[in-house]
């Protein structure tokens, strides 16, 4: 379950730690974020801050605090989906802004992705509360769950520009 628990750990933490500081990096790419909120709520930057921040504290909370981090993830991860399927439900023009300023319409495979990655969360969180006394693990396996979560982490959070290249 350790191994588990890493690897949906630094997944997560990627994914979070990347969606946070691509909003992070400029007051633009902010208030892009926020603006793409519009159709969603009223007051968008008070929404995109809050957003923001509890993206930001997912990684230091899988490290420090595995369950509460997992418990977080997982909450926003179903707060994300349900926006996204609200769009989607809903045919409104809206780009994805979370990994950054990209061409794509938030769409079904957004939805989708959302639900993934709440269930890696689910699945960390019981790995989490699982795990009980801390037990040794090997550093090749340590190495080879954060390899395999960076991986696909990468893949995650790069989907849009996969899918415009194929498309």
């Amino acid at each position: 379950m350790a191994y588990l628990m890493i690897s949906c750990g630094v997944l997560l933490a990627v994914v979070f730690g990347w969606s946070a500081g691509s909003r992070l990096r400029s007051r633009a790419a902010f208030r892009e974020f926020a603006d793409s909120l519009a159709p969603l709520v009223r007051r968008t930057g008070p929404v995109a801050g809050l957003l923001t921040v509890a993206e930001a504290l997912v990684p230091p909370l899988l490290l420090a605090a595995p369950a509460w981090g997992f418990g977080l993830a997982t909450g926003l991860l179903g707060v994300l989906a349900t926006g996204v399927a609200l769009v989607v439900r809903r045919r409104l023009e809206v780009r994805c802004r979370c990994f950054g300023g990209g061409p794509a319409r938030l769409g079904v495979r957004h939805v989708v992705r959302n639900l993934s990655l709440f269930l890696v969360g689910g699945t960390g969180l019981l790995a989490a509360l699982s795990t009980g006394a801390a037990r040794p693990v090997d550093g090749a396996g340590v190495l080879l769950s954060a390899g395999a979560a960076v991986i696909l982490a990468t893949f995650v959070i790069h989907l849009d520009d996969i899918v415009e290249l194929w498309a």
